[in-house]
């Protein structure tokens, strides 16, 4: 191979890598819910209920790649913490799902549910997605996990139509999210001009005796809470996320949960 040609395949090479870098960027700036202004419907103090309203795109629901600056924080500060070997095997373990899971011989009804996912009988751990990761890193801007741990509602609407995804957010300083009156009332609405209740998101973490990570099932109020939205919004899927994956969970598969009713 002549110079002439190893400057030709070299130039080629830039390119591509270029055109790469290119499109790693342009998805981790597609969309950043810390700049893109919300319509606010109400705020209480440091309680928020807002909406975000853009076109709907692949990049939403693929794999998170980009460099969330409060939930990598959140991240590395895990890792600092737990010991980057312990930290590897408690995320793997949170999100282990095997048929061969050795269920424990419990009563209790939240950890029934977390069998059921961890032994693959229902719902499906994946990585966190690109849209879940924006909706956590936001309320992460607002309080830190670690120092201040909250939880927030997400409802993520679509309307096939116009091609847009709507997300209703609540969330407050406190460990638990708002009751969501304000933003259940808006859903109605829009369920009557076409829109879906796609999925209803939330977020767990532990404390530190726990280890912090969140555990990846619903509890028993969740899922009494999904077939709730299930029943009265007509809710398809159920989402929780502990920064680092999340469980899907379809709403058929919500009544075999164990809730405040039948534990």
């Amino acid at each position: 191979m002549n110079k002439r040609d190893c400057y030709f395949i070299g130039i080629v090479l830039t390119s591509i890598y270029f055109l790469i870098g290119c499109q790693k960027k342009n998805k981790a700036s597609f969309l950043s819910l810390k700049t893109l202004s919300p319509i606010v419907m109400e705020s209480n103090g440091a309680e928020i209920f807002q909406y975000w309203e853009f076109k709907n795109d692949d990049l939403l629901w693929n794999n998170n790649e980009s460099e969330l600056v409060n939930l990598k924080f959140y991240k590395d500060s895990l890792e600092k913490l737990l010991g980057k070997d312990s930290f590897k095997l408690l995320v793997q373990k949170v999100a282990l799902q095997d048929i061969s899971y050795q269920s424990i011989n419990t009563l209790n009804g939240d950890s029934i549910n977390a069998q059921l996912i961890h032994s693959k009988a229902i719902g499906k751990i994946r990585p966190i997605n690109f849209l879940e990761a924006q909706i956590l890193d936001y309320q992460l801007s607002r309080y830190p996990l670690l120092s201040h741990p909250t939880e927030f509602h997400a409802f993520i609407l679509n309307n096939e139509s116009s091609n847009l995804v709507r997300i209703y957010f609540a969330a407050s300083d406190q460990p638990w999210p708002p009751k969501p009156i304000v933003i259940l009332a808006a859903i109605k609405n829009d369920l009557n001009k076409g829109w879906t209740l796609n999925y209803h998101l939330h977020n767990h973490y532990e404390p530190k005796n726990n280890n912090y990570i969140g555990i990846l099932a619903p509890s028993t109020t969740d899922a009494q809470y999904f077939l709730f939205l299930s029943e009265e919004y007509n809710l398809k899927n159920a989402l929780i996320t502990n920064g680092l994956h999340t469980v899907e969970i379809k709403s058929k598969e919500f009544q075999k949960f164990k809730t405040p009713e039948n534990n």
